[in-house]
Order: C-alpha cells, then sequence, then structure tokens
C-alpha cells in the first residue's frame, strides 16, 4: 500500500514543472502587452508579437522531441533523457524573464518575449512526454487533473500575484516567477522513476518514415487535433488583452484585474481537481465536449457586461469548463496515437496548441481594432469574447468527428 501511494506521489510530481512554466508563461502573455501598450496602439501588432509563441510551438517542439527520443545514452543515463532538456531551458528562460522588465523599446521587447518562448518550447516537450514515459493510460487522466491543478495556480501567480506584485514593483513578479521555475523543475526531475530516467522510449526506432506522417494520415488524430486547436484558441485568443480590456472596458488597474480574474482561477482551480474523477463516470470524451460548449456559450454572454460585478460569474464559469481544456487532452490524444515515439507525438499536440496561439491573439486582435472603428469609447475590446466564444463552439463538432472515426471500422 505505501509502496503504490509513493508510486503515485511520483506521478504527481511529475507535473509540478508545470506550475513554474505555465507561471512564467502567463506572466509573459499577461504583461508583455501591457509594457508594449506603451509603444503601439494596435491590438493586432501586440497579438502579433505574443503570437510568435504559437510559430514557435509549430517549429521547435519536434527537434527537441526527436533528440528527447534519440538522446545517446550515455548522457541519457547522466542527466535523464527528459531532464535533461528541461535543464537546459528552465535557466534560459528565467534569464529572459529578468531581463524583460528592464527593457525598453518595442522590438527589444518582442525579441526578448519570443526568445522566452523559444524557451519555453524546449521545456514543454519533454515536461509532457513524461506522463506517457511513467503512467499508464488509465491513471493519466487523473495525473492530468493534477496537472491541472499545478496549471491553475501558475495561472494564479500570472494573472494575480503578478499583477499584484507588478502594481508594487515591475520587475519583482517576474523574478519571483524565475524562482518558482528553477524550484518547481527541480522537483519534477526529482520524482522521475529511477527505472525511467533514461530508458529508450518503446518502439522508437521500429517503424519507418516520419512518425507525424503515419499520424496524420488518420481522420480520428486530424480531427481531434483541429479541435485541439479551436478551444486553446479560444483561451490563448483572450489572454493577451485581459488587462487592456478590463482597463478600456472597467477602468480598473492591472492590480484591480488581478483581484477580479481570483474567480476565473477559481473556477479553473476546482474544475481541474474535478474532472479526472468526472471523466471516470461521464467518459472523456464527453465530457470535454460538454464544457467546450458551457465555455463557448459563457464567453458569448460575456460580451454583454459592462461593469466589473457584472462578468465574475461568467468568468467562474467559464474558468470551471475551461478546466476540461487542461485535463482531458492530452490524454485522450495519447490513447489515441499509441506509445511509439513519446516525444514526438507531444511534440504533434503542442504544434496544434502552437497553430492556434499563432492565428488566435492576431484573429482577436484583428477584431478588437475592427470593432474600435464601431466602438470608439471601448476600443472594440467587448469583443474579443464573441471571438473567443466561437472558437469554443466550433471544437465541438470537431471533437465529436474524432471520436465517431475512432470508433469506426
Amino acid at each position: 500500500m505505501k509502496e503504490e501511494r509513493a508510486v503515485r506521489l511520483r506521478e504527481y510530481g511529475l507535473t509540478i514543472g508545470t506550475m513554474g512554466s505555465n507561471a512564467a508563461q502567463t506572466l509573459i502573455i499577461a504583461l508583455l502587452p501591457v509594457l508594449l501598450s506603451r509603444y503601439t496602439s494596435s491590438a493586432a501588432l501586440i497579438g502579433a508579437v505574443i503570437g510568435a509563441e504559437g510559430l514557435l510551438a509549430i517549429l521547435v517542439p519536434y527537434w527537441i522531441g526527436y533528440m528527447s527520443d534519440h538522446l545517446p545514452n550515455a548522457l541519457a543515463r547522466r542527466f535523464g533523457r527528459r531532464a535533461l532538456f528541461l535543464w537546459i531551458s528552465a535557466p534560459l528562460m528565467t534569464a529572459t524573464l529578468v531581463a524583460v522588465p528592464f527593457i525598453e523599446g518595442f522590438w527589444p521587447l518582442a525579441a526578448a518575449g519570443i526568445l522566452f518562448f523559444a524557451a519555453l518550447q524546449g521545456f514543454v516537450t519533454p515536461l509532457w512526454a513524461l506522463l506517457i514515459d511513467a503512467v499508464p493510460d488509465e491513471r493519466r487522466a487523473r495525473v492530468q487533473g493534477v496537472r491541472g491543478a499545478f496549471q491553475a495556480l501558475g495561472l494564479a501567480f500570472g494573472l494575480i500575484v503578478g499583477g499584484i506584485l507588478f502594481e508594487l514593483w515591475e520587475p519583482l513578479p517576474f523574478v519571483v516567477a524565475g524562482f518558482v521555475l528553477l524550484l518547481s523543475t527541480w522537483f519534477t526531475v526529482l520524482s522521475v522513476p529511477s527505472d525511467r530516467g533514461h530508458e529508450q522510449p518503446a518502439h522508437a526506432e521500429k517503424k519507418k518514415g516520419p512518425v507525424w506522417r503515419s499520424l496524420l494520415k488518420r481522420r480520428e488524430v486530424r480531427w481531434f487535433l483541429i479541435a485541439n486547436g479551436l478551444w486553446n484558441g479560444a483561451i490563448d485568443g483572450i489572454r493577451p488583452y485581459i488587462f487592456l480590456y478590463a482597463g478600456v472596458v472597467f477602468g480598473i488597474s492591472v492590480g484591480g484585474t488581478s483581484g477580479l480574474l481570483v474567480f476565473l482561477l477559481l473556477g479553473v482551480g476546482i474544475g481541474a481537481v474535478a474532472v479526472g474523477r468526472l471523466s471516470d463516470v461521464i467518459g472523456r470524451a464527453r465530457l470535454l465536449g460538454i464544457s467546450a460548449s458551457l465555455c463557448g456559450i459563457a464567453m458569448l454572454v460575456a460580451y454583454f457586461p459592462r461593469t466589473s460585478s457584472g462578468i465574475i460569474w461568467l468568468l467562474a464559469a467559464s474558468g470551471l469548463a475551461a478546466a476540461s481544456f487542461i485535463a482531458l487532452p492530452f490524454p485522450i490524444f495519447a490513447k489515441l496515437a499509441g506509445d511509439e515515439a513519446p516525444a514526438r507525438q507531444t511534440a504533434l499536440f503542442i504544434v496544434s496548441v502552437g497553430i492556434s496561439r499563432v492565428v488566435a491573439p492576431i484573429v482577436v486582435g484583428v477584431v478588437i481594432d475592427f470593432g474600435a472603428r464601431f466602438d470608439p469609447e471601448l476600443r472594440g475590446y467587448p469583443l474579443m469574447w464573441v471571438a473567443a466564444g466561437t472558437m469554443a463552439l466550433l471544437s465541438v463538432p470537431a471533437l465529436f468527428k474524432a471520436v465517431s472515426a475512432a470508433r469506426a471500422p
């Protein structure tokens, strides 16, 4: 019994790095636009800089995954097949974080953000591949649910604590986030089972030809990746504009917005813990479809409030529903894809997120700029909810096309 408990604690420990990486990522995505807005008034241009994260998520993960799967055994035994890439990426992310608040000028800030996003993609692929390496399929939804709770803590830091610290001294949240990133990375590496730290992934060399090509030939995989891009786009499309939206529409500061976002994060945290157990009863795909529908509806309704009190419960409902986007998609994809070349499969999943992170912030920024022509007082910012809600709702038919294709003989 004690041994089983220790194994489960190690499985949960593999996800702790998500807290640090998500805290750092959320901080950059939320506060870099605030710094950039000092040098430009274009929401689309700010969205393009943040969208660079998605471009790097298309270009970087496959090569990181390939190198991780094929790391020479001598290096893998000494540093860990996944851990080596975590230790390289985390300090680079930390150095960039600390530098950002001291940089002046739009393009230097944009360059720092792009460097951070490149290091982030070198971190996320091996971190998520550990779930396939060391956690059996029947446990992945629950472990991913715990990852969701850590992700919610990271979001809480980036959106709430980060905003408050930013009001006190602008560099402070960036320094603290760097420390949290390094500490959580250390805990994750400690949690890697000793028999999984360097072993070659199963079937890594048996199948000839690119792994992605064989996966993308399957209809269920293609439709699932489309759905994954859409529900991530719903979230990623509005993240760069949250503080700007609250300042323009509600007239509140970065610190005041952080207090408002407590309700969103409460919903995400509660939902992330509950979703693993609910999926055992309802089914992963069905629960994900219900959640995407509820999230989309809540976002569409969020267009209407013009006071901060009017949007509180919609933020909580959106967070509760969006928790499924954290906990369920990756276990579903891992089961669809199988166990071959786990890091490269993980990279393909991340690329689908990356595409949405390129497109969604730009699309939402264009919608905001378009809306500003008709609503100059609010500069078009309420329309960001309409764009995001539409993406969430479009993910539902794509998800069920994936489910239908997987069941087809």
